[in-house]
């Protein structure tokens, strides 16, 4: 399953350092207009994105709008090494492994990762769980 986005042509480096942005758990608001149907756009570039990274634009967008609800209008910009940066790759991981129904493999793996290397992160302790249940079994089930 793949899902479509466009965006103008000319926009792309910015949408694309926005994405790399968010897959590197910084939340920010978004510089362009993107949408998943092709109007209101003069020059259109057509993406096709995998449901992760739809998810997690579709997840950073509603983080957003909810900080806006209670903080007013604002753009949103952290640092990437802060405690918010930790928390927000926190929050995705569990997101996703929830959408895998892999939520107590990865957190109890993460725990465990943590108990065997205590210099770790929790966020890089959660990752690394990740990766060994959600990425591991992606790759599995690509192979069949």
């Amino acid at each position: 399953m793949k899902v479509t986005v466009y965006i103008e042509k000319n926009t792309f480096e910015e949408f694309f350092k926005w994405v790399n942005r968010l897959n590197q758990g910084i939340l920010s608001s978004c510089p362009i207009k993107y949408s998943t149907v092709n109007k209101d756009f003069e020059n259109p570039l057509q993406l096709t994105l995998e449901p992760s990274l739809y998810y997690l634009i579709e997840d950073a967008e509603s983080d957003i709008k909810n900080l806006r609800s209670v903080y007013g209008e604002m753009d949103i910009d952290f640092n990437p090494m802060s405690r918010s940066w930790e928390l927000r790759t926190i929050l995705d991981v569990v997101r996703n492994s929830q959408r895998y129904d892999m939520q107590a493999h990865v957190i109890y793996t993460a725990l465990l990762t943590i108990g065997a290397m205590p210099e770790l992160t929790p966020s890089e302790a959660m990752i690394i769980a990740e990766r060994e249940w959600i990425t591991g079994e992606l790759k599995e089930n690509s192979k069949n």
